[in-house]
């Protein structure tokens, strides 16, 4: 057994020890390992579902590398996925679903990327508006030498009213663990938090949502919903914590429930389903809906588009922008450069816990960006 398993590793360039166990195995090791299950059966069709979701994009050039090799043996590959470069990328015919419905099968060499997206969405996304930038004004959130080793150190930073940040970096950068200190869900060991001019320290999520500072985190399964409750109560508790009630009040949490599913255009079946019933797309806006509903000063989101459609993509941007509009401030991390270049007024960029620029969006380019991203600290000016 450990010799066929030796095999399938190396078939798979996966340089991991057969009795390796598998929570001691990253993200992308683990992905693969699923593959190489598959091939213990021989199988003829392989079915992967969003195989990319915690990759990184090195991990993500050898796996494709791996499903090539795999196509030309004689596999097929059902490849489901809403990241649609990658879909062009593989795929020699592209099937779009909608609601539970087939819209259409197109062969890649004929059809357009705009031509898939409006498949999907049933409609044309209008490009994004001209907006003026954000007036000057104080500084909503503000870090001063802000550190936890060792995740972070040293990171100076400010968000004003009206404005969206995007922060990027590669995976292990610091910048997940950078918003959960924010919020209390980690201590920092120095630094200074200025929340509307007034230093604070959290020891809790519940007491920053209490000041006005909120957390929608990447893990919706795992940190943003209540699976064993109803959409109501997922989306009413959030603003009870925050509002300090100790009771909810059913028939207007119901109202108020009614009234966001409504807004956000969540399709669910009613107040009573649960998160397991909805799609992925759906879940994350309910996610930032209940966040939402405590009325932030200021909003942190954590990848708010992971394993979403275009569509809802494109929902969830506007939804950001318009709470800017509104006058919050919002700090967006995001691994899709595209996404935080067409999202942000600035850009700030972490590498190995540290901050290392900020471009404005005018001035940003995937170059610029992936440059600080990347380069050694002396040479990321």
């Amino acid at each position: 057994m450990r010799e066929r398993t030796r095999e399938l590793l190396a078939r798979l360039h996966l340089d991991v020890s057969p009795d390796a166990r598998m929570e001691s195995l990253p993200t992308a090791h683990r992905q693969l390992v699923q593959v190489a299950r598959a091939l213990v059966f021989e199988c003829r069709i392989l079915a992967l579902d969003e195989p990319t979701t915690s990759l990184t994009d090195a991990e993500t050039d050898h796996l494709f590398a791996i499903l090539e090799d795999l196509r030309h043996r004689g596999l097929t590959l059902l490849y489901v996925s809403h990241r649609l470069p990658e879909v062009f990328r593989l795929c020699d015919r592209i099937t779009v679903l909608r609601d539970g419905g087939h819209v259409g099968t197109f062969p890649r060499a004929e059809v357009a990327t705009a031509d898939v997206v409006r498949a999907m969405v049933g409609r044309d996304l209008p490009p994004r508006e001209a907006e003026a930038r954000p007036p000057t004004s104080a500084p909503l959130l503000a870090l001063r030498n802000w550190t936890r080793r060792p995740c972070f150190q040293g990171i100076a930073l400010s968000l004003r009213p009206g404005e969206v940040v995007g922060l990027f970096g590669l995976v292990g950068s610091g910048r997940s663990e950078l918003l959960e200190t924010l919020v209390g869900l980690h201590a920092a060991d120095e630094g200074v938090l200025e929340l509307g001019g007034r230093a604070v320290r959290f020891g809790s999520p519940r007491r920053a949502a209490r000041a006005g500072l909120v957390l929608v985190p990447e893990e919706r399964q795992r940190q943003g919903l209540l699976f064993n409750l109803g959409l109501g109560d997922n989306l009413a508790l959030p603003r009870a914590v925050a509002d300090g009630d100790v009771v909810l009040r059913r028939d207007r949490e119901r109202r108020s429930g009614e009234g966001l599913l409504a807004e956000w255009r969540i399709k669910a079946s009613s107040l009573d389903a649960t998160p397991d019933t909805l799609s992925g797309g759906n879940q994350q806006k309910v996610v930032l809906a209940r966040w939402l509903a405590t009325r932030p000063r200021v909003l942190l989101l954590d990848e708010p588009t992971k394993g979403v459609d275009v569509g809802a993509k494109y929902e969830i941007h506007g939804i950001v922008r318009r709470v800017a509009a509104e006058g919050a401030a919002c700090l967006v991390v995001s691994s899709d450069l595209p996404e935080v270049l067409a999202l942000a007024d600035r850009i700030l960029v972490m590498r190995e816990g540290r901050l290392q620029g900020e471009i404005a969006a005018a001035d940003a380019t995937e170059e610029r960006v992936m440059h600080l991203a990347t380069a050694e600290e002396g040479h990321a000016a």
